[in-house]
Formats: C-alpha cells, structure tokens, sequence
C-alpha cells in the first residue's frame, strides 16, 4: 500500500476511534434525547468504498457524520429508513464537471444528486470561475448574468457560494486558460518573464484560498498556445501545496501518443501530461475523459498503448489517473460546420461558406476535403468524432438537433440521425448534412453517439467516472441541449455494471468514491467509516437505469433507482423526492 493510501485509511480509522471514544463516556443508563442518532439507515447492503464485498449492517448518522455501523437499536434513532434490498454506498464524487455558476440559478443541482453525486469537481479543461478581472466580470457565467458576478478571487467565490447555498459539496481547480487569459488577454504568443511570474502569482493565491489544483485545456484556445514549460513553471505552484494536474489532453486522435507540432517544441499528448507531472512535482496527474479506444482512431492498438505508456509511468512512481465519460453520448455542437469543414472558410464567415455548398463545384471540393485531408490539414486542434463518423458514413451516430434558442424549419429532421435524412432524400450522409446546412442557414445543432470509447477505459484500476457536464435542471431549450451525461453519468456506470459485467459492482463503487476521494485529499469522505462525513448513496442495482438521451426529448429526464441520497447527514433526495434542503459544503482543498 502506498504511503497516501495508508494516510487515507490511517485518518478514516482515527477518525471512528475517535467517535467510539466520544460514545465510551456515556454509561449505561444515560441515554438522553440529545444522545440519539439522527437518522439509521437499516437491514442494507453496504459497499463501503473500498472496494471489498458487501455486508449487512445498520448505519447510524448523527451532526453529519456516520455515527455507528453494525446494529442500531431503533429506540436510538429519531428516524429509521428501511433500505432492505438495496445497496448502501458512500456518496459519488464526480471529478470532473462544469457547474461554477449554474449552481447560482440551481442550488439544489438536481441533475447531480438524482444521480447519486454528493461531491463535484469544477475548473476542468483550464477554466474556472476565478481570477476575474474587470474584463472578465463583463462575461456572464453558464447559468449567471454578468451583473451577479461580483467576485475576482477563488476566495470571494468561495464565500459567495457559501453564502448562496448548495445541495452538494464543491471542489474547485483553478483554470490556465483563466489565468492565461487574465494575464495576456488575446495575445497568443509566449509569456514574458514577467507575465509568467504574474500567472504563477495567481495560481499560488487560488491554492492559498482553497483550489485542488491546477488544470488545463490543451486542445483549445488559449491553452493550445502554451508551451509545456509554461505548464510545467504553474504546476509547480500548485504542487507546492499539495494540488493535483488535470488535463485536457492536447490531441484525442490517433495522434495521442504524439504531437503533431513543431519538432521538439512539445512533448506527445500523453507523454506531455506525464512529463509535466514529472518535471513539476505534482502529485496527481488526471488525464481528463480520456478516449483512445475510438474505432476511428487508425490505430486498433492505440488503447493497448496508451494503456501500457500510463502504467509505466506509475511504476516509475508518478501518480496518473484518469476520468472517463460512462456515458455513450458526445457533447453536442451549436455549429456543426466547426466540427467538419476547414476551418480556414470560416474567416469569411458563415454566409460565404453557405454560398460555397450551394455551388456544385465548390461542394464538391469540400466533400472531397472532408473525405481525404487529415484533421491538422484542416486546421483541427484536435480530431473529433463528428468529423470521423460523416467520414466514415456512419451517419447513424450523428443526430440533428434546433439551434440551442430556435427551432428547425424543417422540424422532420429533428432528432433524427444522418443516415435518416439521407435515405429520406435519397443522397449520401455527406449531401444529407450540406442539404440540411442549407436548408436551416446553418443554424442547427449535431450530437454524436460513439459507444466504443468508453468500454475499455472502465475496466482499469485507475479510471474514475464522470460527466463532464454542469448541473442543469431548469426546463426550456438549454435544459433539452445538454449532454446526457449531465443527468445520468453515473447511472450509466451502474448499467454497465449489470449489462456489460465490465467490472465487479464493488469495483466501480471504489472508481467513484473512494479513489477521487484519495485523488482529492478528502480524507474523511469516499468510504462508509465510523467518523466520516455521511455522504450517502442509496440504490437499487437490479433497476437503476438512465432515461436520459438525445432521442429523449423530455428534460430534465432523472436515472431512476436512486431513492436516497444524503449529503453530511442530510436527505437531499428522500424516498425519491428532492428536499431542497442545501446541506452542501465548500471543501476548500488543505495542502495536509
């Protein structure tokens, strides 16, 4: 056992020391009302993270904590759940999402907690809701006006949403775009001397006020313009207190495993995150939703290598974990022409590239472009799946979706995939995509759908779920455009437990509490223990099962099977129904 892992399962066991000696103190005879447990939760099956078979046992919670496992006389408890049948886990912990501002309009984050997740991790892909400065506050938030934004620093956000309320726990990364851009602004170039001291400035102030770390998103402006030792100079800061690296990774394509850039300017996507972490310091490096087993990546055994270059690194003693999407379902785009087309026709604009797919012989340029150039000579940052799937024909993984605030003219091709629209016009998926183009003036949104990626990834040791998505609950036309993973990331996991056998259930409870939790230092969350938080996830595995998909067009459309979750001690979702209680914390990251 590694020495952090000791220390997790050392604190845990001093922990309920501690709440079995508290309890010694009261003799026999002198139970009170004040002396009883809040809430027990009986006759269940616990897996307690860890990892190991389930056992029965009742579990007893008093001011937040679990108070005592084993059999709890009902006399001793203000409320008593009967959870016979069902399985008794320490609460999700979704590490990696994007809900900075939309808990303002949502406190109650009920697409998270119908989902079992009692902790979410923020700040991913190099963005975060702090530093701000006034050119920045003038950018409204996901979810918040500009006008509400009325802080610049981790610190002050912390408080504000602290002040606000919130029905789960929140951990926050702080962003390198964010800084980046606080900095340089627009400017794409390397940073000054000085520049850099500034950004690293920033990063050290985050961490003092709390962030978990660092993170970045490689494949995108402006973090696409880094160069790695720029990263590497930041990381270093947040490695001084304890932080952990999370990436998104510059390239997903069978160029994974090496950059495409200049010669020797920078390290293979992979290779770069791990040299970075062996170059800062950094304890942890999190690949984020990492995908190499795509059937679109030219290589069939670019999953085996990936896997192979990760575990290698570990035994040279550098912590890499990573974070996968259970989900089957992509992100969806607002302009589809951004995911295929060159992105050089897009300087002149949307109507000129219209005008091009209009005109036979510039169509078919374009066709043959799409069909023959390699995404970097097409100006990608990184590949994608859109791009691949209409390559490729297999136009039943692309869907067609309204513009995220209209509706489509032709309301036939809603929700309808490619190969669809093109047998109804008797065209190939490609001229089924231009026709669809024209037709709406661009204005239409495509989702992709590509299960291979995510089945091998799950089964490793060091895979932990997520959803990449943002908490989303409110009705109307942004609630119907979010990715499906944002109601049912989790549930997902669970059904591919049950339908695939991809893992032992107690396997996947251990991916999605108590390794983020070690991963995060939350040394008294992530594990069902006497003295630790009680954080709380109740379900069915025989009829747990998500409902939310893009040919759902009901939203918000919750996993069912989760009839309880507790967050500190707390039902936020109680016999399936949502409290709206707000028990959440901030849990500002601590360098011990």
């Amino acid at each position: 056992m590694k020495r952090r892992e000791f220390l997790y399962y050392a604190v845990a066991v001093s922990a309920a020391a501690h709440v079995r000696g508290a309890a010694a103190k009261t003799t026999a005879g002198e139970q009170t009302t004040s002396d009883k447990h809040d809430l027990v939760l009986k006759n269940g099956r616990i897996l307690d993270g860890s990892g190991n078979p389930w056992f029965k046992a009742d579990i007893a919670l008093k001011n937040g904590r679990i108070s005592k496992i084993g059999r709890v006389d009902e006399e001793k408890a203000d409320r008593i759940i009967d959870v016979k049948g069902l399985i008794v886990s320490p609460g999700f912990i979704d590490i990696h999402s994007h809900s900075e501002t939309s808990m303002f309009r949502d406190p109650w984050i009920e697409s998270n907690i119908r989902q079992g997740i009692t902790t979410e991790v923020n700040g991913n892909c190099g963005g975060s809701p702090a530093p701000r400065n006034k050119k920045r506050k003038a950018r409204a938030g996901r979810g918040i006006s500009k006008e509400d934004i009325d802080w610049s620093t981790m610190d002050r956000y912390f408080n504000r949403l602290e002040k606000h309320g919130i029905a789960q726990n929140m951990v926050t990364l702080v962003g390198h775009g964010t800084v980046r851009r606080y900095v340089m602004d627009g400017n794409h170039g390397a940073p000054t001397q000085k520049q850099l001291d500034e950004m690293k400035e920033l990063v050290r102030e985050a961490m003092i006020h709390g962030a978990a770390g660092l993170s970045t998103g490689l494949a995108y402006s402006p973090g696409c313009y880094a160069h790695t030792d720029e990263v590497v100079e930041l990381t270093k800061v947040a490695a001084e207190y304890g932080g952990i690296y999370a990436t998104h990774l510059r390239d997903f394509s069978s160029k994974v495993l090496g950059w495409s850039g200049e010669e020797g300017s920078r390290y293979p996507a992979i290779e770069e995150a791990i040299e970075i972490g062996r170059r800062s310091g950094i304890r942890i490096v999190q690949l984020s939703h990492l995908s190499s087993n795509s059937p679109f990546s030219g290589d069939p055994e670019l999953d085996e290598k990936v896997h192979d270059l990760i575990y290698k690194s570990r035994e040279e003693g550098i912590d890499v974990l990573i974070d996968v999407l259970p989900s089957d379902w992509g992100g969806i785009a607002s302009w589809p022409g951004r995911s295929v087309f060159s992105q050089a026709y897009f300087a002149d604009g949307k109507e000129k590239l219209l005008e091009r797919l209009r005109d036979p012989d510039q169509r078919a340029v374009l066709k043959e472009e799409i069909l023959t150039k390699s995404p970097a000579e097409m100006g990608f940052e990184n590949s994608t799946h859109r791009l691949l799937l209409i390559r490729t024909g297999k136009g039943d993984g692309v869907w067609i979706f309204p513009p995220l605030n209209g509706h489509l003219k032709n309301p036939e091709y809603e929700r309808k995939t490619l190969d669809v629209i093109a047998e109804m016009k008797g065209v190939d998926v490609l001229d089924a995509l231009f026709d669809v183009l024209i037709e709406e003036n661009g204005e239409v949104c495509i989702a992709n759908k590509v299960m291979e990626d995510i089945k091998s990834q799950l089964t490793w040791s060091i895979a932990m779920p997520s959803t990449d998505g943002g908490s989303t609950a409110k009705p109307g036309e942004a609630t119907r455009r979010v990715r499906p993973s944002a109601y049912s990331g989790f549930s997902d996991a669970l059904m591919w437990v049950r339908e695939k056998k991809l893992v032992t259930l107690e396997d996947m409870i251990r991916k999605m509490t108590s390794l983020p939790a070690r991963a995060l230092r939350l040394w008294d969350r992530g594990l069902i223990r006497e003295g630790l938080w009680a954080d709380i996830t109740v379900f069915d595995p025989k009829k747990v099962m998500s409902l939310c998909t893009y040919e759902n067009d009901a939203r918000p459309a919750y996993p069912v099977g989760i009839p309880y979750v507790i967050v500190n001690g707390v039902p936020v979702i109680d016999d399936n129904k949502l409290t709206e209680a707000l028990p959440g914390k901030v849990l500002r990251h601590s360098s011990a």
